[in-house]
């Protein structure tokens, strides 16, 4: 669980920044998600980022036994939950009452530590709905990478959007892929091979690898470099990356100590 992890790993750190990606927002009442976003950010010493969604995966609501409204209704309600949380980080005590959610003269004492608030990192690509919400109420954006076409439209969209609904100054856009990084095609071969089966995909492996390889980057060091600064010149500025690998870190080091120098 994101947030008893992230209690955990505050105490054992001192620098690194500490976010989740992202919470879905389903499962945590807002007004107790702005509480345990504060302290947290208290007990780290302003350390925290918030991300989260409007929540997708059914079988996982299903499984925990919450709810699965429509996708509008869930983006409705996030609207809600970012109100709430910005409202209790901001005013003491807070009200609002809303369609799904509310709250009355409540406190959430301390405040976050950072100012003017814990940055909110949202994640969606709705075009009507949520890519309007992001740019309402979002300190950053966030989706996963994909064909540059259909990126550079969202991204043009979301710029629309800021346009006409942002107060605060331009938003922040961020990318999230996996990353397969090697110094040999061999490797990156094989770090594929057993991620499919990390997986437990019921797919046959050519059939999983077409699906993935849209969320992915691959190659030699150069290689991801060159990927990357493709999605810097669409306007990414900041990224979260998932080496497939994992819990194996060589190919996280590789990447931090030669990707991480060239973008």
């Amino acid at each position: 669980e994101c947030w008893t992890t992230l209690s955990a790993l505050s105490s054992l750190t001192r620098k690194i920044r500490l976010g989740t990606m992202v919470l879905c927002n389903s499962f945590r009442n807002p007004a107790l998600l702005a509480k345990m976003a504060a302290t947290l950010d208290n007990a780290s010493g302003g350390r925290i980022e918030l991300g989260i969604g409007a929540g997708w995966k059914q079988e996982e609501y299903v499984a925990y036994g919450y709810e699965f409204p429509n996708s509008a209704k869930r983006v409705r309600q996030l609207e809600e939950a970012l109100i709430i949380i910005d409202k209790l980080w901001n005013e003491s005590p807070a009200s609002f009452e809303g369609k799904h959610f509310k709250i009355l003269q409540a406190f959430c004492e301390p405040k976050p530590i950072q100012k003017p608030r814990i940055p909110i990192t949202v994640g969606g690509t709705g075009e009507e709905l949520m890519l309007r919400l992001v740019a309402k109420y979002a300190d950053r954006s966030n989706w996963w990478i994909c064909p540059k076409e259909l990126f550079s439209r969202r991204t043009r969209i979301l710029d629309e959007y800021c346009v006409r609904f942002r107060k605060r100054p331009k938003i922040e856009k961020s990318a999230t892929a996996f990353v397969n990084i090697a110094e040999s095609q061999e490797q990156l071969v094989r770090n594929l091979m057993e991620f499919h089966r990390a997986e437990g995909s019921d797919k046959p492996y050519e059939e999983w690898l077409k699906q993935v390889s849209n969320r992915m980057i691959s190659g030699t060091p150069e290689q991801c470099s060159e990927e990357l600064r493709r999605y810097v010149n669409l306007g990414v500025t900041y990224f979260m990356v998932r080496p497939i690998d994992l819990p194996n870190t060589e190919s996280l080091k590789l990447f931090a100590e030669v990707v991480g120098r060239q973008i």
